[in-house]
Formats: C-alpha cells, structure tokens, sequence
C-alpha cells in the first residue's frame, strides 16, 4: 500500500486532507481514486491506515480507519557530520542514510569542503534535500524522518558535539578501527560520527577533534570517497550499536 506524508495538524481536523506534492503525486502521477486505501504518517512514530474519501481540486481528502505507533528507529541515535561535498554526492549520502537509520544530518565545511555556501543557495539545496529525506523515508518505512541541521563549520560542529561522543575517521590512524571502539559507547545510545570531506580532514582539524573528546578511527588501508566513507561507518555502526547486528547494547535507548 502507497505511504504519504500529512500535515500533523490536518489530522485534528474534521476532514483531513493531503496538499502540495504528497497530494500532486496522488492525483497527477497515480491518478487513485476514491475509495483507494493508503498509508499515512505525520512524523511522530504513529502510521495511519487511511481510505481516500473525496477528491477536489488539488487536495485529497481521506477517512482515518485506523493507527498505531510503529517503530522503525534504530537504537543508535545516530547524528552523521556530513561535509558539503558535491552536490549529487551529498544527495546519496541523505537518501541511503534516512533508509539506514540515521537520526540527524548535520552538514558541514571545513578547509577541505565548500566555504562559499551562500544563503540564497543554501535555502533552494536545503528544500530539496528535505524532500529527498522524505522520499526516502516513504520508501523505507520510517515514521520519524532524520533532521537535517543547519549548515555549520568545523568549528562551529566540535562545540555542538560537547557531551556526545563522537569519532572520526582518519587515514593517519592504523591500529583503531571501529570494534575497538565498542566498549566507551554503549551507555551512551547518542554519537557523532563525521564523515571526511573529498582529500581528508587536515592534521589540525584531527588535533581540534581529540581535544575536543573525538576518537579517530580506521576504515582500513584504502582510501574512500567521502559518499562511500558515508556508508561504510554507517553500516558499521548500525551493525555494532544499532539494529542490524545480532547483539543488542544494554542501555541504548529508543526514540521515545
């Protein structure tokens, strides 16, 4: 069955009803009509199945059958520091990572990764990467959609990373990877894991990084593209702290 996304408020009214894209792709690209069935969600954990009850104009009207709070979250509550790499690039990395179970997107620039990110530019790249995290999130069956933070700088990430742990890879590191990681983060359930703009962090980048408390790692002798770096340290970590490993960490908690 198709899945949207609504207006949480629309669902307080007597009528609720579906506008804009999710509404266009019902009526313009499936062209269903009354009486379908589809599934819905508001972006508070709960599904909604849903029939379709009237059609006018460009808004789709539904009947509420019934709901119940699905989870799909990963234990991890995982945030990813992503640098402003190119643009199709960062795009897969937002659409793999909303289906692998990241919980923030939090875009960055450093000396190695894009400086001149004007705000004209970054509002039209911002729409278009939340719709891509939607997308995405249909597809995979999340009722919580990532959020996707405001672009900061290298700097400006170390401070909002105080008190969460976090790691990040480096090619100048040989003996730690990331099973030698496991023990400092099960209690925890949060980390920052950052993701290394196209030619690598800066050896004074990695020096702020452990000062301020992260931890680098190894993703082994090659050396990765950042959109693949991206996908390796969160397959990695869903498989060692979240929920596609065999093993559950004690204390790591779900989203409420």
């Amino acid at each position: 069955m198709r899945r949207f996304h609504i207006a949480p408020e629309q669902l307080l009214l007597p009528e609720p009803c579906l506008t804009g894209d999710e509404a266009r792709h019902i009526l313009q690209v499936l062209r269903m009509a009354v009486g379908q069935d589809v599934f819905l969600f508001d972006n508070s954990g709960y599904e909604y199945r849903a029939r379709i009850s009237a059609l006018k104009g460009s808004r789709v009207f539904v009947e509420i059958m019934d709901r119940q709070y699905v989870s799909r979250e990963s234990p991890l509550f995982l945030t990813l520091g992503l640098p402003l790499i190119r643009s199709q690039a960062l795009e897969w990395v937002l659409q793999k990572g909303t289906e692998l179970g990241v919980i923030n997107f939090l875009p960055y620039y450093s000396a190695r990764s894009r400086r001149n990110f004007q705000k004209m530019e970054r509002d039209s790249r911002k729409g278009r990467w939340e719709k891509i995290i939607l997308e995405a999130g249909k597809q995979c069956g999340r009722n919580r959609l990532p959020r996707l933070l405001e672009p900061v700088s290298f700097e400006q990430m170390m401070e909002q990373g105080k008190g969460t742990p976090g790691i990040i890879p480096y090619e100048g590191e040989s003996s730690r990877t990331l099973t030698g990681l496991e023990l400092p983060f099960p209690l925890a359930g949060e980390l920052l894991a950052l993701v290394g703009p196209e030619g690598g962090f800066e050896k004074e980048e990695i020096v702020l990084a452990e000062r301020k408390g992260f931890i680098p790692f190894s993703l082994g002798p090659r050396i990765l593209r950042s959109e693949t770096a991206a996908l390796a340290i969160i397959c990695l970590l869903q498989f060692l702290w979240g929920d596609m490993g065999s093993k559950q960490k004690g204390g790591i908690h779900a989203l409420p």
